[in-house]
């Protein structure tokens, strides 16, 4: 039985063998050889491993060959991981010139092996969340007994409040217009990013389900959650060309109740995704963009067609980034101003021309209303 897959196997004899320029074969715990940089050797019972691990010897020296017991000379030398043999490494050449390489050869081994199968573990303990989560936010039955019992041994209570969490991958070259698919490679990839984040509470957890990241925080306070999130958006973007961005919702009261916070993030996560100058978003702050969504498109060409018809094209722009600026940051005229690098007495004269123009008023809140129904064009 092999203690580590095959290739991984594989990967560490070949690395190996660019160190210190020998021939190296890793033999299972029945002495059967299922990796070595000598092709021909993989497959076979080397019959000096199977000495070794029958007296528990320490080590096995094969001072010359003996083709017929399928053995050459070298070195070998138990793996051992937690306390326990699982295999064996040999080092194929004279004796005298590979035994120096012995030790730390056999030390490299066992750190590589014991490394590939915590990242063993660690994947099928995401997977095991992933179909957990699944099952938690979207199963049409759920016996809620026994998916408490599945999440204790997953270390999730779900009693706990969570927060939920959804992140979108827009392609940076779309402008927004596309969402970025997730291949198998990538979401791994990204998902061992956002643990690092999430790590100090075993609670927490991640997964990609239905092409979107959703990551569960747990007894999370507002402000906490939406700088973990940033991080985690800044953090995947300084290593792929995509533009991240994330919903977040209010926590749940009850088990059942994390499927409300869902629905929630996924709205709040489509605002932030066609928001500008927000990459973060709670769902209490994009409730007036969640009745927009509700609104027929026709309508809203409609309203805007009327409320832009005695503009030109470029006062259409312009009072379209003043509305949209506007709305962004709060109401906040010098925060609107910084952000164009202009005087706020020069982002109010645009506020008065729109109002000029138009007829509407961006400081009267009915008005305000309008114009920002007017710029919804998706």
């Amino acid at each position: 039985m092999m203690f580590i897959p095959q290739q991984e196997a594989q990967n560490i004899v070949n690395e190996m063998k660019a160190s210190i320029h020998q021939d190296i074969n890793i033999m299972d715990e029945d002495g059967m050889i299922f990796a070595s940089t000598n092709p021909v050797r993989c497959g076979k019972l080397h019959q000096g491993a199977v000495q070794l691990l029958r007296n528990s010897l320490p080590s096995l020296v094969v001072w010359a060959d003996d083709p017929q017991q399928g053995v050459q000379q070298g070195i070998n030398l138990p793996i051992v991981i937690d306390g326990k043999t699982v295999g064996v490494i040999g080092i194929t050449g004279a004796p005298e010139k590979v035994s120096v390489f012995g030790d730390i050869i056999k030390r490299m081994t066992e750190i590589m092996a014991e490394s590939v199968r915590q990242k063993e573990q660690s994947d099928l303990i995401d997977r095991a969340k992933g179909l957990f989560m699944e099952n938690w936010l979207f199963a049409d039955r759920v016996d809620w007994a026994e998916l408490e019992v599945r999440g204790r041994l997953l270390s999730v209570d779900i009693q706990a409040p969570y927060t939920v969490a959804l992140l979108r991958l827009t392609n940076r070259d779309e402008n927004g217009a596309g969402t970025d698919d997730l291949g198998e490679m990538r979401s791994s990839l990204v998902l061992r990013m956002i643990h690092r984040h999430i790590q100090e509470n075993r609670g927490n957890c991640c997964a990609v389900l239905r092409s979107h990241i959703i990551v569960l925080l747990c007894r999370c306070p507002r402000g906490r959650a939406a700088a973990k999130i940033r991080d985690i958006c800044q953090d995947i973007e300084g290593y792929y060309p995509v533009r991240v961005s994330g919903g977040i919702s209010s926590p749940s009261r009850t088990p059942q109740d994390i499927r409300r916070c869902y629905l929630e993030a996924r709205t709040a996560g489509t605002v932030a995704a066609r928001s500008a100058g927000h990459r973060v978003v709670f769902y209490d702050e994009a409730s007036l963009e969640f009745l927009v969504q509700s609104i027929p498109k026709s309508i809203k060409e409609d309203v805007s067609s009327l409320i832009f018809s005695s503009c030109n094209q470029q006062e259409r722009e312009e009072f379209i980034q003043t509305i949209q600026l506007y709305f962004d940051e709060g109401g906040d005229i010098r925060r609107c101003a910084e952000k164009l690098f202009i005087h706020r007495n020069t982002f109010q004269y645009r506020m008065d021309c729109l109002k000029k123009k138009t007829g509407y008023d961006l400081r009267r809140p009915k008005d305000a209303v309008r114009l920002y129904l007017s710029i919804q064009f998706d």
